[in-house]
């Protein structure tokens, strides 16, 4: 059995929430809702269910990226600067650190603007190569060349889990040995190309994103850039690192179902916690928190609890089991939502509080497994132990177990 542990060393974000994780902090404890007018392209079409989402400041947003057509990568730049800074990386530590990027799709922006101007002229105008540099991989390397990144860089792109597999792969180059320090994390700002898809899928909500309430219709996207530094934890020790948390294990799978949909039975939720559970050691009974897939869906919600209340079924949880899930408060942000929902989970931990699941008060929550409970507001509670999952378009599914060190 390998005993390398993996700890997290430094954090770096960026969402609606804010520009840093002193904000993310301050607004799920303040229960803030952030959602905003979307300015970055048309939404004044009647086929649009929504207007709105949870977008970082548009001012904010075009100051970092003026020079940058991609936008993802100054945001991912501003992140992974914070993060740096928290853990006292120097510059021979970045040379010598692995970098691992999740992201859907790249930068969806340029493409969007490239098919735009080709069907208004007929005519490849465009430079092909340069759009090119927008894909996700490219990303991953120009952020490498930025900090002098010299050790393996890897892109993982496995839609609304990618961020999630991206710290799942930074455990895995730890505990083999292969490396000291990992930075990993992701990095979606959301594009017009993005909208129009869920639009088309009638995933957006028509009013707002309501995860577990018996009324909920959708999904709200948001816009995130969240980078966790990753640690071997003698090497965090031996140089004086302050620890957020222990990444414990995580678990991926495929459940081949479904292009969109998770099983209905929770069959699938419930082998993919079972799994990472498995893979660290611990039970169901040790759980004190779950931040939730909770897309809002109609379809998705239920499903997961039905996966949760067979693990719980199976355990002897005596004490309340909290479950929430903080996409009420950032969006879904596609490719970097399995890295902010780690991130705000480890921030709960480190603050002592359960992060809320908002609601508004004529929503009615789900029924839900016993010893269950879905706060509306953030509460004060202790968490040591907790789970994040991630569960994706193409049956891309991931759960994250993280400890309070």
């Amino acid at each position: 059995m390998n005993k390398k542990r993996v700890v997290v060393t430094g954090i770096g974000m960026l969402s609606s929430l804010g520009k840093n994780k002193e904000d993310h902090i301050n607004a799920l404890t303040d229960n803030e809702l952030c959602t905003r007018n979307i300015e970055r392209f048309d939404v004044n079409h009647k086929f649009y269910r929504n207007d709105t989402a949870f977008c970082i400041d548009q001012e904010y947003l075009s100051e970092i990226s003026k020079d940058d057509k991609t936008i993802q990568f100054s945001c991912a730049v501003h992140s992974i600067n914070e993060a740096v800074e928290d853990a006292g990386l120097t510059k021979e530590d970045l040379k010598n650190a692995a970098l691992v990027v999740g992201s859907s799709i790249g930068s969806g922006h340029s493409f969007t603007e490239y098919y735009k101007e080709f069907i208004a002229t007929r005519e490849l105008t465009y430079d092909l190569l340069s759009l090119s540099s927008h894909s996700v991989q490219t990303i991953t390397g120009d952020i490498c060349k930025h900090f002098g990144i010299r050790g393996q860089s890897s892109t993982i792109s496995t839609a609304c889990s990618a961020s999630a597999n991206s710290i799942g792969r930074g455990l895995d180059l730890i505990k083999t040995g292969k490396y000291k320090t990992v930075i990993a994390g992701g990095v979606d700002i959301f594009s017009e190309l993005a909208f129009s898809g869920f639009n088309c899928l009638h995933a957006l909500s028509k009013t707002h994103c309501t995860p577990f309430s018996k009324t909920r219709d959708g999904l709200m996207l948001g816009d995130g850039s969240v980078f966790l530094i990753l640690e071997d934890y003698d090497h965090a020790v031996e140089n004086n690192k302050e620890i957020y948390a222990e990444v414990l294990s995580y678990y991926f799978m495929n459940e081949a179902h479904h292009p969109t949909a998770l099983k209905a039975d929770g069959s699938t939720v419930y082998n993919c916690m079972d799994g990472a559970l498995q893979r660290g050691g611990i039970t169901i009974d040790e759980v004190d928190y779950i931040n939730a897939h909770g897309t809002a869906t109609p379809t998705n919600d239920g499903s997961e609890l039905l996966g949760i209340g067979r693990l719980l079924d199976e355990g002897d949880k005596k004490d309340t089991l909290f479950i929430s899930s903080t996409k009420s408060q950032t969006g879904h942000c596609l490719g970097a939502a399995g890295a902010m929902e780690a991130a705000l989970t480890i921030l709960a931990m480190n603050n002592s509080f359960v992060p809320p699941n908002l609601l508004p008060d004529d929503h009615v929550i789900i029924d839900t497994p016993e010893n269950v409970m879905i706060p509306r507001k953030a509460i004060k509670e202790k968490i040591n132990t907790a789970i994040s999952n991630s569960f994706a378009f193409g049956g891309c599914m991931t759960s994250l177990i993280l400890q309070k060190n």
